[in-house]
This record gives C-alpha cells, structure tokens and sequence, in this order.
C-alpha cells in the first residue's frame, strides 16, 4: 500500500544568500528594493527561490550558480528559451527578465496570485489541474516553441534503465521482486517508446503539484526547463506517480480524465510507463546529485507507483 505524502521538495538557498549583484538585479526588475521576501518551497533546484514584494508588484525570482549543481544553471537557461516563446495565456507564467553571469542564472516572472494544490489531492482542484492540462496540450499543439526539441532526442540519454541493467549482469538486491522477474521483457517493453511519444505537441514533462499554481481563475503551470515536443499522453504518465503519492487517485484514473489521453493505445502507454519507470528506479540507485538531497528517495517511491501500475497494465 502506498502512504501518502507530501508534495516535492528539494533543499533551496535562502535569498539573502544569493548573490547581491542577482539581488540587485532583482530590485531593478520590480522597480526597487521589496518590502517582503517569502522563499518558496517544492521543487527540486538548490538555488534560491523566491516571491519578492516590490514597488512594481509581485516578482517571482530563481537564482541558482554552478557551485550548488553544474547542471542548473543551464536548466534556467533552458526554461528562460521555452519560457519567452509561450503563448500570452493565464496557464503560463509571464518572464520579466533574464540575469546571467556565465556562473550565476536568474529568472524572474511576473508573481501569480495562487498557491500549491491542497494536500491530499482535493478532487476538485484535481479535476481543474487534468482540464487546464488537456487546455496547454490543445494550446500547444503543434508546438509554438522554436527552441523545444523532440521529446525523443531530450530524453534519450534518461530512458533505456531497464536494459542497462538487463545487460550489466549485476542487478541490485533490492529491486523490485516483480521487476526482477520481468527484466528481459520489461528491457524489450521500453525499447517501444519513442513510437510511443512520437507526436506535435509542446509538452511541459515534468508536470507534478510542486510545479503548478492554483489561482482564483484556474491553474497556471511553472518550472519549464524540461519541455520537449511529443504525444500528450506522456505528461500524463510522468505525473500520475506522484498524484498517487499525495493521496490522489490511481493513474488509470488519472488517464481517464485528461481528455487527450482517455482514448490512448494501452500498449503505447505500457512503453512509456515501462521507460519511465526504468529511468525512476535506476535513478534512485545513485548517488543523490549536488544540492539535491531529497531528489533519489522520491524518484524511489514514484518507482514504485509506476511498477504496480506497469504491472497491472501488461499482466505479467
């Protein structure tokens, strides 16, 4: 049985602790110095993450450096392309600016009135998150972002955890009984899916609660470092293990009610559980990256979500 928990989060810097050419960067975004800092949780980046009260209004600010994690800078950079090319639409956040030092990356958004979905999962604010998200994927089809690539090349070098330990010889002792069972057919399973996401939409692909706001007029969706374009089932099937997780229901109903995926090829969407899982287990066997602590023990429990579900869905 899985217990219910809370949403993601990682380890953020505080924003005293930024940089103060960022912090002064910031205040020349919002029109001075803010009257109030909140720092954010949820999420996984080790940067600073903050809403900033300032004489303009409301600014959201990420600022993260090399030092915490080699890699995050770059996903600002990424988010800062995808962001810029989105469509004026209440379901996306708005970027004010860009900071950027060759170490340090900062973002900072226009604030959105709204908060983190209630935990657990309340149904209604549920059934608004998989509406506003068959809204984006309708939105967004085909792609409106130069800068996306396809989601088979962004998630190539992710995809495949199955067949690398298939063929390492050296399963680890605490795999899944289940999966240990099954590792040659659940290699060849994953094998299937880039068919299985070949399709035209900008998909987000990294939707969970951590990285949604709900406002009084519907649900805006934040963090976009990771979109690549796709079939929209996908988004689907990358946040159902973690709606379990927050007391949510099972991803077979979570299918059933995006209106883009209700209808989809169950053997498509068995690849793409099979790949998906594949990359959570062998993930959460590493080592946890620089300034993401929590990171390994969530992608251990989403495996586990995502293998009781692949299991119902091929019957093995």
């Amino acid at each position: 049985m899985i217990r219910p928990a809370g949403p993601a989060a990682g380890v953020h810097l505080s924003w005293a602790q930024a940089p103060a050419s960022v912090q002064a960067w910031a205040a020349r975004v919002g029109g001075g110095p803010p009257a109030l800092v909140r720092d954010q949780r949820g999420g996984f980046s080790p940067g600073a993450v903050a809403v900033l009260e300032c004489p303009r209004g409301s600014i959201f600010v990420k600022a993260v450096g090399a030092g915490l994690n080699p890699d995050s800078p770059d996903m600002h950079r990424r988010e800062a392309a995808i962001s810029i090319a989105l469509p004026r639409a209440p379901l996306f956040p708005l970027l004010l600016d860009t900071y950027d030092d060759g170490d340090w990356v900062a973002l900072a958004f226009e604030g959105v009135d709204g908060r983190p979905p209630t935990h657990p999962w309340d149904p209604a604010e549920l059934e608004a998150a998989t509406d506003a998200l068959s809204q984006l994927h309708h939105l967004l089809t085909p792609s409106p972002v130069r800068a996306a690539v396809p989601a088979t090349e962004r998630l190539a070098g992710l995809f495949g955890g199955w067949g690398a330990m298939a063929s390492s010889g050296a399963v680890p002792d605490t795999l899944d009984p289940w999966a240990r069972g099954h590792l040659d057919a659940l290699a060849a399973l994953e094998e299937r899916w880039p068919e299985a996401l070949a399709g035209g939409t900008l998909l987000h692909s990294d939707v969970r609660s951590d990285n949604l706001l709900v406002t009084p007029d519907g649900v805006v969706f934040v963090d976009w470092p990771h979109a690549c374009i796709g079939a929209p089932v996908f988004d689907v099937v990358a946040w159902a293990p973690s709606v379990v997780l927050e007391g949510g229901p099972e991803p077979e109903a979570l299918l059933a009610r995006h209106a883009l995926s209700r209808d989809a090829d169950l053997d498509a969407v068995a690849a793409l559980v099979a790949a998906f899982s594949g990359f959570l287990v062998l993930s959460s066997l590493r080592l946890a990256p620089p300034g993401l602590p929590t990171l390994r023990a969530f992608q251990a429990a989403q495996g586990k979500v995502a293998l009781r579900w692949l299991e119902r869905l091929t019957g093995w």
